[in-house]
């Protein structure tokens, strides 16, 4: 009678062991958040050296993370992380402003000024040519992260910057 028991011990325990490695495996697994659509405005104007865009995100979490942290790049070289404000697991929307200097999208090239009607050597017809890269349209990738640090797929949105 005791041998039959330890067997099926045995037996129980043999069962038992895929599904506690199951159980595991769903709490380590992390998938990351999607971003369902991005919300920004067409066109954002400078304003004492840098532009301000406003940016809705609307994403979920299907392991019911919260999001904490949105990153966004623009060429040529700007990149940077914001926090989301009060991060919680049923929020799936994010209203956040990035701010960018205006000179953090300069080529590099120093600052060209030729006067009046006169062309210098590059064609270049008397305007101040700072910046002349920074305006126009500018490809904006945003991605998202959730509190144990999976990142979304990176989305785009297209703003001129004025």
């Amino acid at each position: 009678m005791l041998t039959r028991l330890a067997s099926l011990l045995r037996f129980g325990l043999v069962l038992a062991l895929p599904a506690a490695a199951l159980a595991c495996g769903d709490q380590t697994a992390n998938d990351a958040p999607i971003i369902d659509s991005v919300e920004a405005p067409l066109v954002v104007t400078e304003q004492n050296g840098s532009y301000a865009i406003p940016v809705t995100v609307l994403f979920h979490d299907n392991d019911g993370e919260a999001v904490t942290r949105l990153h966004y790049r623009m060429a040529p070289n700007v990149e940077g992380s914001i926090d989301v404000p009060a991060p919680n697991p049923t929020r799936e929307s994010t209203l956040i402003t990035i701010v960018i200097k205006a000179s953090e999208l300069d080529d590099g090239a120093p600052s060209v000024t030729v006067r009046g009607s006169e062309r210098d050597d590059h064609g270049n017809d008397g305007r101040d040519l700072h910046g002349k890269d920074r305006r126009g349209a500018r490809s904006l990738q945003l991605s998202i992260v959730d509190g144990r640090g999976a990142e979304s797929l990176p989305q785009s949105s297209t703003v001129t910057l004025d």
